[in-house]
């Protein structure tokens, strides 16, 4: 099997930035992405390079990113497949996130001044440029909810007929529910931290999308203590009531949607099927 060094694509890349991959390392290679650690002036950078041009949407995510003022990793350049990156293990400022900073108040409150960046600053974008833009609640429609009902035997669940019954005014207030740029992916090791820890961002931009803010505040807080959940919204602000509750009430119906892709019922979607017991009880609050 060709080791993405060996690649044309990155062969190619290199020549645009005008290296010759002498010392080149690679990082990892999946799914035809290339990212490899190469030799930039006086140190090193990271290339990243995209064989399927769906991927290359990252490109695009880092401009748009920038373009809101929302910080990122230094881009030090970029072509139509590739994109070339400080390179953060080499950098006397910045160090890759670890699992121990789910545990670290002071980057916890970093990493939230982050996440209202990207969801203050990234409203005004979705207003001007998300209408084709995909999210998550896509995925909520009476066919699906219908659709989940028949593919997982749940004809006597209550909650799925809140749903079914309440629909209309659902629909009606997720559509109203301000969007933002969504980052979709938390973890530690998207996350670069600064070393005296008065900043966070994350990278790898992929997952880069259109959606509410509460989805990604609960992606990120999962996995957090009750104590430094308090530390970030302190940072961040509170949450809105009534896009929490449409946000716990939709979550289910997302989740399942993509389990009835898989051929076997995933262990991570049972979760799912357990709360929407507790969907009445929660439709209830937003008093329809």
């Amino acid at each position: 099997m060709e080791n993405g060094l060996d690649s044309a694509l990155f062969r190619e890349e290199l020549e645009y930035y005008g290296l010759t991959g002498d010392g080149a390392g690679l990082i990892r290679e999946k799914d035809g992405v290339i990212v490899a650690r190469v030799p930039w002036k006086n140190g090193t950078a990271v290339l990243k390079c995209f064989e399927d041009e769906d991927f290359r949407r990252e490109i695009r995510n880092y401009d748009i990113l920038r373009g809101c003022g929302i910080p990122t990793i230094e881009v030090l350049g970029q072509s139509e497949r590739s994109i070339l990156l400080e390179d953060i293990d080499a950098s006397d400022t910045w160090r890759l996130g670890r699992e121990e900073d789910f545990e670290n108040p002071e980057v916890i409150r970093a990493i939230a001044k982050w996440y209202k960046t990207l969801h203050t600053n990234g409203m005004e974008y979705v207003r001007q440029h998300g209408a084709g833009m995909y999210e998550e609640w896509d995925s909520f429609t009476r066919e699906n909810i219908e659709a989940i009902r028949e593919k997982f035997s749940l004809q006597d669940s209550e909650g799925l007929k809140a749903l079914a019954d309440h629909y209309a005014e659902l629909r009606k207030r997720m559509d109203a529910a301000p969007r933002t740029l969504t980052y979709n992916d938390f973890y530690y090791t998207n996350m670069v931290v600064r070393k005296d820890h008065t900043a966070a961002m994350m990278f790898d931009y992929n997952l880069l999308g259109k959606g509410n803010c509460i989805t990604d505040l609960r992606n990120v807080t999962y996995w957090f203590s009750e104590e430094n959940k308090r530390e970030f919204f302190s940072v961040y602000g509170k949450p809105d009531k009534e896009l929490e509750l449409l946000d716990r009430i939709t979550s289910p119906v997302i989740t399942l949607c993509s389990a009835m892709k898989r051929d076997i019922f995933p262990d991570w979607a049972e979760e799912a099927v357990n709360e929407l017991a507790g969907l009445p009880k929660l439709i209830a609050e937003l008093n329809m």
